[in-house]
């Protein structure tokens, strides 16, 4: 169990991940935080960032916007600001199309996008009024990539078949899913 010195935020992860925290990034509310999680190797697998100043969901003209898929969606509960363009907090895996299927897992109360298709899907769940809006995934925004871009820690995929099986086979998106579902942040 990771829990921040100031009792704010608190999560379950496996015994052997490592749950450490950063320097905040700029431009974020006093009090917030920042915390990388990794697995027992080194590896990257999540963020946890709070205090964040509310993004609104970027401009995206059809000709831009990308066929994606949610291949996994469960409800949270978690501390949150409706309004348009929201839904109930969920931690998700979804996958959006480029030159490969590029997928991300968070929590996310943003809707992705219209019809299927976004530019960008947001890993971020809008904050109780003056909280800020917080994020606990891989990414905060997915966006499929080019080919020069670099894809990590985005997981890309072949085919949406290899997607499901990531989530549906693995015990990485398994312990994942766990860790995210166990989020309490104090109001």
């Amino acid at each position: 169990m990771f829990t921040d010195p100031a009792k704010t935020v608190s999560f379950e992860l496996p015994e052997e991940w490592i749950a450490q925290s950063v320097t905040p990034d700029q431009g974020t509310l006093p009090g917030a935080l920042k915390i990388e999680v990794k697995d027992a190797t080194g590896g990257y697998l999540a963020t946890l960032q709070t205090g964040l100043q509310p993004q609104p969901v970027p401009a995206c003209p059809d000709d831009a916007a990308k066929e994606y898929v949610v291949v996994s969606s469960v409800p949270v509960d978690l501390p949150h600001r409706g309004g348009d363009g929201t839904i109930d907090p969920h931690a998700v895996f979804r996958v959006i199309q480029g030159y490969k299927f590029f997928g991300s897992y968070g929590i996310t109360n943003v809707v992705g996008g219209a019809g299927g298709k976004s530019c960008g899907l947001q890993n971020v769940v809008r904050g109780p009024q003056g909280k800020g809006d917080y994020s606990f995934g891989d990414l905060t925004m997915l966006k499929a990539l080019a080919p020069d871009q670099k894809v990590a820690p985005a997981k890309s995929f072949d085919t949406l078949v290899q997607a499901a099986k990531y989530v549906n086979e693995g015990t990485e998106f398994a312990n994942v899913q766990r860790m995210l579902m166990s989020l309490k942040v104090k109001n």
